[in-house]
């Protein structure tokens, strides 16, 4: 199939003000870090603190060791200790990791970390030393050293601000005891009165912090926190996103003009058109409002409900309707074929169009899923599910074309091996976020659900070779997981409103870095924007769509470096490459403590134009069938 032969173009686009430092010099505002040199090879060390329960019941703070070292490497992240490790402290050092780096805004893909914890405990485990893993990475990343008189407990949370955690108080006292000046803590969290006495008794200081920027300047005296331009429009965002609204409206009047009779008295029909119709409405003043991306977010479901209409219609006046939507469904089977075979072979693919190459194959793969539902639906009885799902699918399939579009002709210099690294290192960076959400304890069921059937499809796709499907599930599923672990922290409303700004600020700061880096991350930003909708009404999508806002962004700068590497099942670190001779102790030391390798890395690619909203209810009256999905 040709460019020429495509169908009609339309697409879905879609703090840290820091305390004033307490016996603190040489503080360096806006501070800047580049990447460390190669040959790399560093390490760092501080304090960590767990609790122990004596037979008397009562709870104490538990210090350990934590070490860590920095090599060249494939983006891999060790953890051993002495004793055993726990799975959730293991998952918490990968997530540790990606923050450092993303705060930083260095792309890790090049280096591995190796971290070792040393405990009298019988067994490590908890994530509250997440922020320490953080503050240790930050430091060999950055090059600067961290001070010995601090300390500190909290989760690192993916947007950079610090989590709740269980025992400060007991913490904090084990840090006094230790001589530790500074202990920092979540601000989501108190320290008790008794504590906080004991600590004064002991010469130590508690301060509450809520981001990790806002940690590592009490630990170095440097200030990381980047400025936030929150003008992250560009002008090639809003050009493209009024272009996408106005033939996606060109293309919903062609359906609406089709339907054989809009005063129809059938019930179904006439339930669809009018529940378009309001929709409709709503994309108007969206779009008048310059909301394009609403708007076009809303014509997903709006184009829907009209195909829906029309095919009802049609096969009233068909003498076989079953036969009749039979050949509907075969020709846009053969439809989506003929585009994806075209699409993957005749278009070129680099690192600046690879989203856009990514976004068409991806809403294909999706509706060529719900064609096969269409399809089945029809062959078990379920015409009512069988409509639904073909008109679904019809307009996912258009969706794509209008990316194809912008593509130019030619042969694609990313390899079908390129395709199957991204997505097997996605798979597992999804498993490690996903793993240590669960660890977390997340309560909402469906949220869960979500994210285990996002890990699944991901999982399915990749193994039957379908990797650009396969890597957004992978996004989606760590989108998930990363809500829900900034979810813990949420216990009052108070603590929403900090989580939430972070968020949003962290979300924008990936946004600019994007943007200066020449890239144009129109799906972040398109998530950014839809996101603050919920900022008043929804903690879940809010904070999911913001999440999502970060991850495309970050996507979207490092896929310009076009390093991609997938997962590496090895549990032993590579060689170093002659270290000074004094840290080859530490680094046997780390090699023989090694339990678990859990890989990931950073890598940020901007596509995904199309998915704007997480799910669509939809209620089918008289069959009484609700479908809950993601608008496009």
């Amino acid at each position: 199939m040709s460019g020429a032969s495509l169908k009609p173009m339309f697409i879905l686009l879609s703090f840290v003000a820091v305390a004033s430092l307490l016996s603190l010099s040489s503080v360096d505002a806006q501070a800047t870090v580049s990447a460390p040199s190669s040959p790399f090879y560093s390490t760092t060390s501080l304090y960590i603190f767990g609790v122990s329960t004596l037979s008397n019941g009562t709870v104490v703070g538990v210090p350990a060791t934590l070490n860590l070292t920095v090599t060249n490497g494939t983006g891999q992240v060790y953890l051993g200790s002495t004793p055993l490790t726990q799975t959730d402290t293991q998952a918490q050092a990968v997530i540790s990791t990606d923050v450092a780096c993303n705060l930083l805004n260095i792309n890790c893909d090049s280096y591995n970390f190796y971290y070792y914890i040393t405990s009298s405990s019988a067994e490590v485990g908890g994530p509250s030393a997440g922020s320490a893993f953080t503050m240790a990475a930050m430091s060999v990343l950055s090059g600067k050293p961290l001070n010995k008189n601090t300390a500190m407990t909290g989760t690192a949370n993916p947007d950079g601000s610090v989590g709740i955690v269980g025992d400060v108080s007991e913490k904090s006292m084990a840090a006094a005891d230790l001589g530790i000046k500074i202990f920092l803590y979540p601000s989501t969290d108190n320290v008790s009165a008794s504590a906080l006495k004991y600590d004064e008794e002991h010469g130590m200081v508690p301060i509450a912090v809520q981001t990790e920027y806002q940690a590592f300047q009490y630990f170095t005296g440097y200030n990381y926190t980047p400025s936030t331009n929150r003008n992250v429009s560009t002008p090639l965002y809003l050009a493209l996103m009024k272009k996408t609204y106005q033939v996606f409206l060109q293309y919903q009047t062609s359906i609406y003009n089709s339907i054989p009779n809009t005063n129809s008295q059938s019930p179904a029909v006439a339930s669809n058109i009018s529940a378009a119709e309001k929709l409709i409405s709503a994309e108007t003043v969206d779009a008048v409002a310059g909301n394009y991306y609403v708007a076009a977010s809303n014509m997903v479901s709006s184009s829907t409900y009209l195909t829906e209409a029309k095919v009802l219609e049609e096969m009233q006046n068909a003498s076989n309707g079953s036969a009749f939507l039979t050949k509907l469904i075969s020709y846009e089977n053969s439809s989506i074929s003929s585009a994806v075979n075209d699409i993957s072979k005749n278009y070129v693919t680099n690192t600046s169009t690879l989203d856009l190459k990514f976004i068409a194959l991806e809403r294909l793969a999706e509706a060529q899923n719900y064609l096969d539902q269409s399809f089945s639906s029809l062959a078990s009885g379920f015409t009512t599910d069988a409509i639904y799902y073909y008109s679904l699918a019809t307009v996912k399939a258009n969706t794509s074309y209008f990316w194809v579009s912008i593509l130019q002709k030619g042969t694609s210099t990313f390899s079908q091996n390129d395709y199957a690294n991204l997505s097997n290192y996605y798979l597992y960076k999804a498993l490690s976020y996903s793993t240590y959400a669960s660890l977390l304890g997340a309560q909402d069921s469906s949220q869960t659900a979500d994210m285990q059937n996002y890990l699944t499809q991901s999982q399915n796709w990749y193994d039957s070779g379908q990797y650009v499907p396969s890597i957004f599930a992978s996004i989606e599923a760590i989108s998930i997981s990363q809500m829900l672990i900034e979810e813990n922290s949420l216990i009052n409303a108070s603590v929403v409103s900090q989580i939430n700004n972070q968020t949003a600020i962290s979300a924008l700061r990936a946004i600019n870095t994007a943007e200066a880096e020449q890239a144009t991350p129109f799906l972040a930003i398109s998530y950014y924007y839809f996101g603050n909708q919920f900022a008043n009404s929804s903690e879940y999508d809010y904070l999911l769509f913001e999440s999502e806002a970060m991850d495309l962004a970050q996507l979207a700068t490092r896929l310009l470096n076009g390093q991609i590497h997938p997962y590496s099942p090895s549990l032993q670190p590579i060689p170093i490459a002659t270290p000074p001779l004094s840290m080859y102790l530490t680094a046997a030391y780390i090699t023989l403590g090694l339990a678990v390798g859990i890989v990931v890395s950073g890598m940020v690619f901007e596509y995904k134009l199309s998915r704007i909203v997480k799910r669509t209810i939809k209620k089918k009256g008289a069959a009484g069938r609700t479908i809950r999905g993601r608008k496009r």
